[in-house]
């Protein structure tokens, strides 16, 4: 018992305490450091692992793009993705850089809008190159709106990418995308409200040595009635490409030169009497003159026939189909 502390003692330490003669230490950090504040009303978004499709929609988008861009521009274009995530908008809405090129457009027959974001530096680089460039334009400082002529080279690429992801999706949904409108105030492309959670895909697209990022932008409200599709999509889609590839397959086979050879009959013969042949003399054949002669399509035996003429030529009329067991 000689641990407890007497009463005097309890009230020495609590007025030590008080005072800051006794120091003590705390579980409690400091100015709330260590600690993240977590808004409670914010919308958790879905997994992006929930929906394999979505990356099987980006890679797509992505090859399709860089043949579509390339062949507009008539240089050698790359893109590829750098990241795909779930973020609330307002997160990705002060993220955008300026000056970019926001536009925002419909995927109908879904409710809600995408945006698709080009930044500053990727816009100037296309309008360079479609002048005959390299890519290498000048930013335009912030706050200055696009030109005319900037504006409808922006129009006309940002048609092409629309029509690639549209292709893209194609798959999974036919999906109609339309340019609605273009901003450069990110307060007037707010296609969500800030909490909602939405489908953030950023891509680095190269022009040489020049690079510029671009970011497509999609609400998960929009998407959400797709959700059981965008789960099992890479499963449907890859019967869908099975099919597509089988169907191409057999058109293309269908288009193919085949040598078909007719065997009239066979015979032996010794090296002295190969030897010995000479012009008019006659070798028998094991075929009987109304036997029917074997028909085979790239050497391999697939019918037996008779021989006879149609329209002046030597012709062959198909008895039977070859069963090899």
């Amino acid at each position: 018992m000689g641990n407890v502390l007497s009463q005097d003692e309890v009230d020495s330490l609590l007025n030590g305490i008080s005072d800051g003669k006794v120091k003590t230490e705390t579980d409690t950090p400091e100015r709330g450091e260590g600690l993240k504040v977590y808004d409670f009303t914010s919308q958790a978004g879905p997994s992006l692992a929930s929906m394999p499709a979505l990356g099987t929609i980006n890679e797509r988008f992505v090859g399709f793009s860089r043949a579509s861009l390339s062949a507009a521009t008539r240089s050698v274009i790359d893109v590829t993705i750098s990241s795909a995530e779930s973020v609330p908008f307002d997160e990705f809405s002060h993220s955008i850089p300026l000056p970019s090129s926001l536009n925002i457009f419909k995927m109908a027959p879904l409710k809600g809008f995408g945006l698709l974001v080009m930044e500053g530096p990727l816009v100037f680089a296309f309008v360079d190159t479609f002048f005959g460039g390299k890519g290498n334009g000048q930013v335009k400082p912030e706050g200055k709106d696009f030109t005319p002529i900037e504006t409808r080279i922006i129009e006309k690429v940002i048609g092409i990418i629309l029509g690639d992801l549209e292709h893209a999706w194609s798959d999974v949904h036919k999906i109609k995308m339309v340019l609605a409108r273009s901003e450069m105030d990110p307060q007037f492309a707010a296609i969500a409200n800030p909490n909602d959670s939405v489908m953030v895909n950023r891509f680095v697209v190269e022009f040489g040595n020049t690079s510029g990022n671009m970011a497509i932008c999609i609400p998960y409200a929009t998407i959400e009635p797709l959700r059981e599709k965008l789960r099992q999509g890479l499963q449907n889609e890859k019967v869908e490409v099975d099919q597509r590839r089988r169907k191409h397959i057999q058109e293309k086979i269908k288009e193919l030169a085949i040598n078909v050879r007719c065997t009239l009959g066979m015979a032996k013969i010794t090296g002295r009497e190969l030897l010995e042949i000479k012009v008019d003399d006659v070798i028998p054949l094991e075929q009987g003159v109304n036997d029917s002669i074997t028909v085979s399509v790239e050497d391999i035996p697939k019918f037996r026939g008779f021989p006879g003429t149609r329209n002046n030529k030597q012709a062959i009329r198909i008895s039977e189909r070859v069963n090899k067991e």
